[in-house]
C-alpha cells in the first residue's frame, strides 16, 4: 500500500528528513496492545516493539498511540524496532482515567486516544445515551486537539422526536455539523459518508452502545468489528471494541474505532477547547465590569443580566463551569506531577553517576 494512502503528508514528510540517514523507514501505527505495535506501510502489515531510549525515555503520552507515525528498522534478529515517533498534526487527549481498582495509575498524565485524525465523529446514541452535557464534553476534547468536530445523532428509527433532539444538538454545537443516522436501517449515511474523504483519517468516540462500531460495518460493508445485540432492557448493546483500531475504508478514508469511554476527564491544556465549546458563555464574560468578576454578587455582571434576560441557558453555565473547573483541577495535577518527576530525576542522576564510578573507576 501506498503510504500516501495512509494519510501520509508533506507535514510528515518535511519531519522525517531527519531520519532517512539512520536507514529508517515510516509506517503507521494502527493497532497498540501487550507492549507491541500493529503497524501498516509500505511494505504491509508488521508488528514492531519500541526501542530502548523510546521505552525508557517516554512519558505515558509520548509513547505511540494509533495513528502515529513511527520511523522503523529493518527487521532483525529481535524484531522491528520503533526508532521515532514523528510529531503529531492532532492528538485526542484525555486526563488519565482510574482503572477498575478505582485508582488512577499515573495521575498528571494525559492519555492520547488517537492520533493525527482530521475529523472527530462524536457518536451519540438517540435512546438512553442521548445527553447534551455529554456531546459538550466531547466537543471540548475534539476542539482542543485540532481535529475538526462532527457530531451524529445515531439510532434514528428508535427515537420518535428526531428532529427536536437534533435541533437541540443544534443550538448547543455553533457550526459543529449535526447528521442523524440510523446504522440499522441505513439513514443518514450518505451524508456521512460525504464526509470521509480519500486519504483522510477519522475516529469514531462516544459510549458504550452508541452504534460505533455498527456504523463503521456499514460504512466499510464489511464485518470488520464484532457487535452485540441491543439490551431490550435498556436500550443498548455492550460494546465489543475492546481496543483502537484503525481501518482503511474502501473509498480510501481511513477510521479509528474506538472502545466506549466509561469515563472522558478532560485534560489540563484544554482551555482553548472550552471557550470553542462555549462561545457564548465567553462572550457574556466579557461583558463583565471587572476582569476576574466570579459571577456571583459583583455589579455589572455580563454572566448574570444574561442569565436575568434569559439569553444564557443556566444549564450551559452550569456545563461551563464543571468543565472550568475540571480542567483547572487536573492542570494543577500535571505541575505535581511534573516537580515530582523532576526530584525524582534529581535522585536518579547521583545514583548513576556513582554506579558508572564503580563500574569505571573514579578516572584516576
Amino acid at each position: 500500500m501506498n503510504i500516501k494512502q495512509l494519510g501520509w503528508n508533506a507535514h510528515f514528510e518535511s519531519h522525517f528528513e531527519n531520519y532517512r540517514g539512520q536507514d529508517l523507514v515510516p509506517a503507521r501505527v494502527i493497532r497498540v496492545g501487550g507492549g507491541f505495535y500493529t503497524l501498516l506501510g509500505a511494505d504491509g502489515e508488521q508488528t514492531a516493539t519500541l526501542a530502548g531510549q523510546l521505552r525508557h525515555g517516554s512519558t505515558q503520552d509520548a509513547l505511540p498511540a494509533v495513528g502515529d507515525w513511527v520511523g522503523i528498522d529493518s527487521p532483525q534478529e529481535g524484531g522491528i524496532r520503533i526508532h521515532a515517533i514523528l510529531p503529531r498534526q492532532t492528538a485526542l487527549k484525555r486526563a488519565t482515567v482510574s482503572n477498575r481498582k478505582g485508582l488512577v495509575e499515573k495521575p498528571g498524565v494525559p492519555q492520547v486516544l488517537a492520533a493525527n485524525v482530521d475529523i472527530a465523529i462524536i457518536v451519540c446514541g438517540l435512546n438512553r445515551d442521548y445527553n447534551p452535557r455529554r456531546i459538550e464534553r466531547y466537543l471540548t476534547l475534539v476542539h482542543e486537539s485540532g481535529a475538526m468536530p462532527l457530531i451524529v445523532l445515531n439510532k434514528s428509527d428508535i427515537c420518535p422526536e428526531t428532529q427536536a433532539r437534533r435541533a437541540e444538538i443544534e443550538s448547543i454545537a455553533f457550526g459543529t455539523p449535526v447528521l442523524v443516522t440510523s446504522a440499522q436501517c441505513g439513514d443518514g449515511l450518505d451524508e456521512l459518508a460525504s464526509h470521509l474523504k480519500a486519504g483522510s483519517t477519522l475516529v469514531l468516540i462516544g459510549s458504550s452502545g452508541a452504534g460505533k462500531s455498527t456504523l463503521l460495518n456499514r460504512l466499510a460493508c464489511a464485518e470488520h468489528q464484532q457487535t452485540s445485540e441491543i439490551s431490550a432492557a435498556v436500550g443498548k448493546g455492550m460494546h465489543t471494541t475492546t481496543h483502537r483500531e484503525l481501518f482503511p475504508l474502501p473509498g480510501g478514508a481511513l477510521v479509528i474505532d474506538t472502545p466506549g469511554l466509561r469515563e472522558l476527564h478532560l485534560w489540563g491544556e484544554s482551555e482553548a477547547g472550552l471557550a470553542s465549546t462555549f462561545p457564548e458563555v465567553i462572550g457574556f464574560a466579557a461583558q463583565c465590569r471587572f476582569s476576574d468578576c466570579q459571577h456571583d454578587q459583583e455589579p455589572d455582571c455580563g454572566i448574570r443580566q444574561a442569565l436575568h434576560d434569559g439569553t444564557l441557558d443556566p444549564a450551559r453555565l452550569e456545563s461551563y463551569l464543571k468543565q472550568r473547573a475540571e480542567i483547572a483541577s487536573a492542570t494543577l495535577q500535571s505541575e505535581l506531577a511534573a516537580q515530582v518527576a523532576q526530584k525524582r530525576k534529581r535522585k536518579t542522576i547521583p545514583r548513576q553517576g556513582k554506579r558508572w564510578r564503580r563500574e569505571h573507576g573514579d578516572g584516576q
